[in-house]
C-alpha cells in the first residue's frame, strides 16, 4: 500500500489534488491511504515515516513549504516529496531537499499522474537493500542511506548518512546488486549517489556534508551531465 500526504492550505486545491490521487490510483488499481494536511505544522505535528509520498504547497502560511520540507528530511530520509506551487524560483531550494519532482499551477492531472506514476518506481527502488559482510556478519544495508562506495583493489569501504562499512569485493559486483539509476560511476575506485551531491567542481563532486568524492577527468563530463539531468529532472 502506498501512503500519500497532502499539505495545501487552500480548500480548493486541496480538493482538487484529493480528486486527482483518487482518480489517478483506481486507474492504476492500486491501494493507497491519502491524508490531507492545511498546514506544515499539522504535517509535521502528525508526520509518520510510513509516508511514501508528500505533495507539498510551497506557499503556506506560517511555516512555508521549504522550511517544513526541511524538518521532514530531519525526520525521513526516504519520503518522496513532490512540490507544487506557483512560484518557480525555488526549484533549486527543492534540489536542496531532495525533492522529486516540482509542479507548477494549475496542476494538470495527466502531469499529476505521470509523476505519481514514476514516483511508485523511486519508491520501489528506495525500498531496496544489499547484504554486506563485515568482519564475519551479515548487514543489511538501505541503499538510500549510503552517499558513496569506494574501492582500493578488493577492499570496499561503504559510506552511509551515519557509519561507515569495510568488506571485500568488486564495485563492479556492488554496482550490479545496487542497480539504481542515482548511483553513477565518477571514477574507477568511486561510486556515488547523485541524490547527496551538492555540486560539481573540478574533478569532485561536494556532497550535502561537505565530503568531496574524486571524478575522473575520463569521467568529469559525463558525471556533471548526470548531475545536472537530475536537478531537470525536479523541474519537469
Amino acid at each position: 500500500m502506498i501512503r500519500i500526504a497532502i499539505c495545501e492550505d487552500e480548500k480548493d486545491q486541496q480538493e482538487l489534488l484529493e480528486g486527482y490521487i483518487n482518480e489517478a490510483f483506481k486507474s492504476l488499481s492500486l491501494q493507497y491511504k491519502l491524508d490531507i494536511f492545511s498546514s506544515g505544522e499539522e504535517l509535521l505535528e502528525s508526520y509518520s515515516k510510513d509516508f511514501d509520498i508528500v505533495l507539498l504547497d510551497i506557499q503556506l502560511d506560517e511555516i512555508n513549504g521549504m522550511d517544513t520540507a526541511r524538518k521532514i528530511r530531519i525526520l525521513d530520509n526516504k519520503v518522496e516529496i513532490i512540490f507544487i506551487t506557483s512560484l518557480i524560483e525555488y526549484a533549486l531550494e527543492g534540489y536542496e531537499v531532495r525533492a522529486y519532482r516540482y509542479l507548477v499551477k494549475p496542476v494538470k492531472y495527466e502531469n499529476l499522474k505521470n509523476n505519481i506514476i514514476n514516483c511508485i518506481k523511486e519508491v520501489e527502488i528506495k525500498n531496496k537493500y544489499i547484504i554486506v559482510k563485515e568482519h564475519g556478519n551479515q548487514i543489511k544495508l538501505d541503499i538510500n542511506e549510503i552517499t558513496y562506495i569506494e574501492v582500493q583493489k578488493e577492499n570496499i569501504t561503504i559510506h552511509t548518512l551515519t557509519k561507515t562499512y569495510k568488506t571485500k569485493g568488486t564495485m563492479s559486483n556492488f554496482e550490479k546488486d545496487i542497480d539504481c539509476s542515482r548511483f553513477f560511476r565518477c571514477h574507477k575506485s568511486f561510486l556515488v549517489n547523485l541524490d547527496y551531491v551538492k555540486s560539481i567542481k573540478q574533478y569532485v563532486a561536494i556532497l550535502e556534508d561537505s565530503e568531496e568524492v574524486p571524478v575522473s577527468r575520463y569521467r568529469f563530463k559525463e558525471t556533471k551531465e548526470k548531475f545536472f539531468e537530475l536537478i531537470e529532472e525536479i523541474l519537469c
